[in-house]
């Protein structure tokens, strides 16, 4: 009975050894660096990216396509995470100039996105019932890609809190955008 009981312990501990193979802390995934005509993507992964590109190209393609947050994940200027839900980031950009975040509330849901350079600003329309104010979100392409039926961008957002394992000082929400014509 003492060795059955041997043999349950050593498979339990081989198959929880063989489990998930991804670190747990973020820190033990060090990033790449943008550049070179490549960004990095969830876990520091590089990938082929346009990063010289106009405001005018920015905006013919916000004015041409819906774009899709398709998913996003948390920087510092060490790590990179896998990619995550991340509370408060929008989820969609229209073509008439407005950015969509997740709320029930029509007040906050939609906001009116401005492009200067290559950062886009989200600000909310002005709600005369409501005391709350929202201060301007202001997010950084890092790249845009476009080809004659689809599109990437990739852009960035300082965070203005912590999150545990990453460095507060250099924190960022990073977002991969998909294309999708109206």
């Amino acid at each position: 009975m003492k060795k059955i009981g041997l043999i349950a312990l050593a498979c339990a501990f081989i198959l929880c050894a063989c489990g998930n193979d991804e670190p747990d802390d973020p820190a033990q995934v060090t990033r790449a660096q943008d550049g070179n005509g490549k960004v990095f993507l969830e876990k520091g992964k590089l990938v082929d990216a346009t990063l010289n590109y106009s405001q005018a190209q920015l905006i013919d393609a916000l004015n041409h396509y819906e774009w899709v947050q398709e998913y996003a994940f948390y920087y510092d200027n060490k790590t990179a995470s896998g990619k995550t839900e991340i509370p408060g980031l929008p989820i969609k950009m229209h073509t008439n100039a407005t950015i969509e975040y997740d709320s029930e509330n029509p007040i906050v849901k939609t906001w009116l996105m401005s492009i200067d350079g290559k950062v886009i600003t989200a600000t909310m329309r002005f709600d005369p019932i409501s005391s709350t104010y929202y201060p301007p979100e202001k997010y950084t392409v890092i790249a845009l890609d476009l080809s004659p039926n689809t599109g990437r961008i990739v852009m960035d957002q300082k965070l203005p809190y912590e999150v545990k394992g990453y460095d507060a000082a250099s924190l960022h929400a990073r977002m991969v955008w998909k294309a999708v014509i109206p």
